[in-house]
């Protein structure tokens, strides 16, 4: 991406002071290249240094360079360009030229330059990467790192079986990680250290008549799995039995299941007859448990000897808890604790400990995908039962969670990012579980997975060999769907219109840098529910996918787009320009367009065309290089259903308000959109904001001001609360369309504005300037027949303007045209559509 630095700047504006703490997470999470430029010039300043100018000298170790430089850069964002080196890990010399920058900015301007957080992730890195002898010196140079990373980088430089050195000392250090009685280590030769658990004084037994059931799946079981059910077998808690589930390993492991089984006489093996996945195998092993609480465990960890102890005994003594969880604490084979950028202990999914029959009664059984589920079965209890009725154990971890390098489920999640299927399968979820809690879904799941109420990627549904089913879609819409922005409310609008024309259609979320965000959200409820029931489909970048047409909803979402390899391939692509590239003063640059459409073609496999949805961004757009289509994109407002007919305005005070979700990430946007209310008098003033990230944006002023964020009401709920529609933004602004306003007039309020809007709005609105305002909502508010006739008028306008019927039309036009033998050719097709 050839990013300019004007655009690069103002990217970092609209980022503000979130830069150090939000672009690293962005950038890892959406697997961005060119975002590193974007901290490159943040953190290089005002230097006149570029990002090659940076690895160039990390790479030499020319610390003189970054020493002329010292006044103009900010080493905590370059400490962030290296830790989003290290976590993209995308390239070939990335872990090389992390480890470089760090250096750079310790030996030329103090190892005090580096923020805690990153003087403890340098010596973690460096451990990982470079060994032992490469960290000791760095952790002895940085004094800032916070104590329980040191004790973690201690404890494993340590280690003696990373190492040389004793094992007393590091075993002393190692059992305070733990709750008593202390570990110990077994002598036995030719296993790892892992599988030599055990605990120094024998445990004291709790003889009680509640049995646990711990269900324990394995698939082509090794060493890992006798460790696992010893782990059981020495718990205090006396009334065990354990349930071995295999999920059909083939007959060259029947002896190490065998050897599981023969460890006691509290050991049942069910064997699955072909190969499911880890939660099928549980939902067998439910069937199977006799227990009246059920717990699992790993067949390659380790639990503490008071777990399930610790865990049931909350549970007897609050009969309104249903179930408990607990940390992990994951570890190598030769227990090393250290890994870079995660923290130590963490909540552990598969810690759960729950009431047989009241859970299984409510919810039924695991989704029985192939990874995740534990969560989503979680989740699903608190919908079900209330956040107090399960209750995290905040106490040291107590279970030992294997990390074999390679392993699957560890390699798709890792600091800031999640694989994408698993991403998709938790919003999914997450959407359920909302209408579950709200008591407008039904929670019991059946045992073999069927009529899933919400969606599951193909990565985790199908088994093993299983090859997916890739239809041809008409159209995917390809947008940043997890907030409920302008372009993504007409991007809803859009779908259901091709949905009722029979077209198959299908959604793909790209993640846009504007602004960042430091956590990972869903995709917003409405598009969701969509996908859920099964009327859209989500494909994921990484997925085999062909169609006839597709649809960047926003261009910006390809200034900064993934560098991963997308799979999705379009007969046409077709990229809407609902904003203009920047503005008027030729600041906010949103995007270049040169740059989105080689994204798009790289993408996507095919040169796209760019489809304004205003004719003043047509006009921005035709002095480019970028090839137009000859038609503005017809704007989508299905009103018919929900519209209804006003005969005047409310009582005094009448109520006026804006949407300003398209707003608030500008600065300076809300408040020139709020100007106009600084002359308006005492009206019942109400606002919308977003629920993405403000950039410390407070909707403050003298008069009392009703605010919503979006997740609190829709769009549409919100509008039909006002009598007056005003819409005044920045008047260095490009675009004349805009969303709200048009939605505010399909349901009859009377829209105020500036008059250069007149060209898209035509009689849906009414025009003054802002200090006009005020007269013109006195003048409707006092007039009924004048109030009632403008809003006839604008829901007639938009009826006619913008029916879905025309934009169906048009895009109907373009998935069933003749396929194009050349390029040049492709306006003409789509011309005639």
């Amino acid at each position: 991406m050839g990013e300019t630095p004007g655009l690069l700047d103002d990217y970092l504006r609209v980022a503000r002071y979130h830069v150090r703490m939000a672009i690293p997470p962005t950038a890892v999470r959406i697997r961005s290249l060119g975002a590193r430029q974007l901290l490159a010039r943040s953190g290089l300043g005002d230097s006149g240094a570029s990002y090659a100018d940076l690895l160039t000298a990390a790479r030499a170790g020319d610390t003189r360079w970054l020493k002329q430089r010292r006044r103009a850069v900010k080493p905590a964002v370059l400490a962030g360009l290296a830790q989003t080196l290290a976590q993209q890990d995308m390239l070939p010399e990335d872990r090389t030229d992390a480890l470089a920058v760090y250096d750079l900015i310790r030996t030329a301007l103090g190892a005090d330059a580096l923020p805690a957080a990153h003087q403890g992730l340098h010596v973690q890195l460096a451990l990982a990467w470079q060994g032992a002898t490469r960290a000791r010196p760095l952790l002895a140079a940085y004094r800032r790192i916070t104590d329980s990373v040191r004790g973690d980088l201690e404890l494993d430089l340590a280690n003696p079986f990373a190492g040389t050195g004793p094992v007393i000392g590091w075993l002393t250090a190692f059992r305070k990680l733990l709750p008593e009685p202390p570990l110990a280590l077994e002598h036995k030769a030719g296993v790892p250290p892992f599988d030599r658990l055990t605990v120094a004084t024998a445990v004291a037994g709790i003889d009680e008549p509640q049995r646990i059931s711990v269900i324990v799946t394995a698939f082509h079981p090794d060493e890992g799995l006798i460790t696992a059910v010893r782990s059981i077998l020495d718990q205090s808690w006396r009334n065990v039995e354990v349930i071995i589930v295999d999920d059909a390993s083939p007959p060259e492991f029947d002896a190490v299941l065998a050897r599981a089984v023969a460890l006691g006489g509290r050991i049942r093996l069910v064997k699955q007859p072909v190969n499911r996945g880890t939660y099928a195998a549980r939902n067998a092993g439910l069937d199977a448990a006799e227990g009246e609480f059920v717990a699992f465990q790993d067949s390659d960890d380790w639990s503490h000897p008071r777990r399930l102890e610790l865990q049931v005994r909350p549970m007897l003594e609050d009969r309104r808890l249903v179930a408990t969880t607990s940390d992990g604490l994951g570890v190598s084979e030769e227990l090393l604790v250290t890994r870079p950028g995660v923290r130590r202990s963490r909540f552990n999914p598969s810690s759960l400990l729950f009431r047989r029959g009241q859970v299984m009664d409510r919810l039924g059984y695991f989704d029985p995908v192939r990874k995740a589920a534990d969560s989503e079965y979680i989740g699903r209890m608190v919908a079900v039962f209330g956040e107090a009725a399960v209750r995290h154990l905040d106490s040291r971890p107590l279970a030992l969670i294997r990390l074999a390098l390679g392993s699957l489920s560890r390699a798709e999640i890792r600091p800031y990012w999640m694989h994408p299927a698993r991403t998709a399968y938790m919003s999914a979820y997450q959407r359920w579980h909302s209408r579950i809690a709200a008591r407008a879904a039904d929670p019991l799941r059946p045992r073999d997975g069927s009529r899933r109420p919400f969606a599951a990627p193909d990565h985790l549904r199908l088994a093993r060999g299983e090859a997916p089913e890739r239809p041809e879609y008409d159209v995917v819409m390809v947008a940043d769907w997890r907030f409920l922005q302008g372009a993504q409310q007409s991007g809803l609008q859009e779908i259901r219109a091709l949905i009722a024309r029979g077209l198959r259609v299908a959604v793909m979320q790209l993640e846009s840098l504007r602004p960042p965000a430091r956590r990972r959200w869903p995709l917003c409820g409405a598009l969701q529910q969509l996908v859920n029931d099964g009327r859209v489909d989500q494909v994921l970048p990484g997925d085999e996918n062909r169609a006839e047409l597709i649809v960047v909803r926003h261009a910006s979402v390809l200034q900064f787009p993934p560098d991963d390899a997308c799979l999705l391939r379009g007969r046409q692509v077709l990229i809407v320009a609902d904003e203009a590239p920047g503005r008027l003063a030729d600041v906010d640059r949103r995007y270049v367009p040169a740059d989105c459409s080689r994204a798009a073609l790289r993408m996507f496999g095919s040169e796209p065309l760019w489809c304004p949805q205003d004719p003043q961004v047509r006009a921005v757009l035709r002095s480019g290089t970028v090839e137009l289509t000859p038609y503005d994109l017809p704007a989508v407002v299905d009103g018919e259903r929900w519209s209804a007919a006003r005969d005047c305005a409310g009582k005094w005070p009448a109520v006026v308000g804006t949407d300003l979700s398209d707003e608030a990430v500008w600065p300076g946007d809300v408040r020139a959109a709020l100007t106009v209310y600084d002359e308006v008098g005492e009206w019942d003033v109400r606002l919308r904001l977003p629920d993405w990230p403000r950039t410390g944006y407070h909707p403050g002023g003298p008069r009392s001001r009703l605010v919503y964020d979006a997740g609190d009401l829709d769009l549409r709920t919100f509008v039909h609360q006002l009598d007056f529609y005003l819409h005044f933004p920045s008047p260095d602004r490009i675009e004349t369309f805009s969303r709200p306003a048009l939605e505010a007039a399909a349901l009859g309020c009377v829209v105020v504005m500036p008059e250069r809007h007149a060209a898209v709005f035509g009689d849906a609105a009414v025009y003054c300037g802002p200090g006009e305002a005020e007269a013109t909502i006195q003048r409707y508010h006092a007039d009924r027949e004048l109030y009632a006739e403008q809003s006839r008028r604008a829901r007639a306008v938009v009826a006619k303007a913008h029916d879905p019927q025309l934009f169906v039309d048009r895009i109907a036009g373009i998935v069933t045209a003749p396929h194009p033998v050349a390029p040049a050719q492709r306006g003409a097709l789509i011309a005639r559509a």
